[in-house]
């Protein structure tokens, strides 16, 4: 299961030299992330855990990120998602900066650990 999406990054995600913030590169991860964990759990599910994330390549003001996740690992509740961002200007092709794992748990109703759904059972959404 994979989930994708773009962004611009602008003065406000970035420090005074340009450079984007880590928490914004990281925020943006977890988003990805449980949208990928959301597909494939076919339920809500909460981030428990950050991997070891690293920033290969500097992303600066005006870089287009693509970041990417995909679902590696389906436990009875939990989910591992690889998550890379792909940065990209007008001057520099498509470069992967940055890549992490993050770990989410399905969870039911009232917020307690669920069992991730078999894909043979569900149905696909459109």
């Amino acid at each position: 299961m994979e989930a994708r999406t773009l962004e611009l990054v602008f003065p406000e995600h970035a420090n005074p030299g340009g450079n984007a913030f880590g928490g914004f590169v990281l925020g943006l991860m977890d988003k990805v992330g449980s949208y990928a964990a959301i597909r494939r759990a076919r339920k809500r599910c909460v981030t428990v855990r950050v991997g070891e994330v690293v920033f290969e390549v500097p992303i600066k003001v005006g870089d287009l990120l693509e970041v990417v996740a995909r679902v590696v690992r389906v436990g009875r509740t939990s989910l591992t998602v690889e998550v890379e961002v792909y940065r990209e200007n007008l001057r520099e092709p498509k470069v992967l900066a940055t890549k992490g794992n993050l770990t989410y748990v399905a969870v039911d109703e009232q917020g307690r650990p669920a069992p991730v759904d078999d894909p043979a059972s569900t149905t696909p959404q459109p």
